[in-house]
């Protein structure tokens, strides 16, 4: 019955057991478009050129109207639970990971459901400049014992990089989120292929789509996501809004702070690695005075544009996307979620419902401390 340390050891790598460490805790969490870059805030990217902020009306008659019908999520806990010794000269963190992701629905009767089950990964997370050799022989040791199997254990690898990532355990949080939303587009592909996302239902997603600049290589990628809106309740404000910003120009947070409730900015053209090409805006949902914060309140929107969007998004689109969030703000989660101010409450539930499928931090981080068998 080898314990981890013995079966490291094994290939000549030392593994040091420490104090178990929640790296969710431990390190703050980042802006949800931490490394965001907005190609263009000069010209706005949607068919009204306006360069100026956008009041959406938001009439009696409108109070009930969402077109979102679908809310999806995903979460992850990160733990440390020791260090490798690697050649006799680096050390890289050892890290495992509970990685969940899930849909739900809002049926006939409004009530927010359970579209499916959450999907489930359990991480151990290993550093890259481990050879090939070694880290093959020790994913297989591993997932042959019975521990694995009963947590269903992939171990997989993250790759540090000195100039995008401050420590190591950063590089191995981000394969987390990489990897959890990979489940996510798994979802939504299955989702789209059933037939289940009409047209005329739209999804929210949490976050940005920054997953979307992972090559997946799906040739029906744009289609998965034509119905689907990127929501994100926090955001860099210091991204500049033009070149020129990066010597001393205005930030997207002066322009945030005009917003008033129910207006917007202009559409943001933002393009990833594949050259897709994305709308990103801000939009108010709560008023000034009923929050904390002049940022608070404010949430980022994006979408994929389409092949026949030439000009940019339909503004009546964005409008209508809009309208449907601002409707989304009520009710809230005040009082059981500090980002109560940003957070849509069908989101809300839906988190809460893929968290409910953690196990607790104690046992999953004891499994790890037993023999391997």
């Amino acid at each position: 019955m080898p314990t981890l340390n013995e079966i490291f050891y094994r290939r000549k790598i030392t593994l040091y057991h420490n104090e178990n460490l929640d790296l969710d805790h431990y390190y703050q969490e980042p802006y949800q478009d931490q490394g965001d870059e907005i190609k263009e805030m000069d010209e706005p990217y949607e068919t009204d050129k306006l360069r100026k902020k956008r009041r959406i009306n938001l009439n009696f008659e409108d109070r009930q109207y969402s077109s979102f019908s679908y809310f999806m999520d995903g979460s992850r806990r990160t733990y440390k639970i020791g260090d490798m010794v690697l050649n006799g000269r680096e050390i890289f963190p050892v890290v495992v990971a509970q990685v969940r992701a899930g849909c739900t629905e809002r049926n006939q009767s409004r009530k927010i459901q359970s579209h499916q089950a959450v999907y489930r990964k359990n991480l151990l997370l290993l550093s890259s400049r481990m050879n090939e050799v070694d880290f093959e022989e020790i994913r297989q040791r591993i997932i042959k014992t019975e521990v694995a199997r009963n947590l269903n254990l992939e171990v997989v690898q993250y790759k540090f990089d000195h100039q995008k990532d401050n420590v190591p355990v950063n590089a191995a949080i981000a394969k987390a989120n990489t990897i959890m939303h990979s489940m996510e587009i798994d979802i939504l592909e299955s989702m789209v292929h059933s037939g289940a996302l009409e047209p005329d239902q739209m999804l929210i997603v949490d976050g940005p789509l920054q997953f979307i600049r992972q090559d997946t290589g799906k040739p029906d990628f744009a289609d998965l996501f034509y119905n689907v809106v990127g929501v994100s309740k926090s955001f860099d404000p210091m991204l500049p809004t033009s070149g020129k910003a990066r010597r001393g120009g205005t930030q997207i947070g002066a322009e945030l702070l005009k917003l008033e409730h129910g207006e917007r900015t202009p559409v943001f053209l933002k393009i990833n690695s594949r050259g897709r090409k994305f709308g990103c805006w801000y939009l108010r949902i709560r008023p000034k005075d009923r929050v904390s914060n002049p940022l608070e309140g404010i949430v980022k929107l994006e979408k994929m544009a389409l092949v026949e969007d030439e000009e940019g998004l339909h503004s009546s689109v964005v409008d209508n996307i809009s309208l449907s969030i601002l409707n989304e703000g009520s009710p809230t989660c005040y009082g059981r979620d500090e980002r109560w101010s940003s957070h849509l409450y069908p989101v809300y539930l839906t988190e809460a419902l893929i968290k409910s499928s953690f196990e607790s931090d104690l046992v999953f981080i004891n499994n790890f401390k037993r023999d391997f068998r």
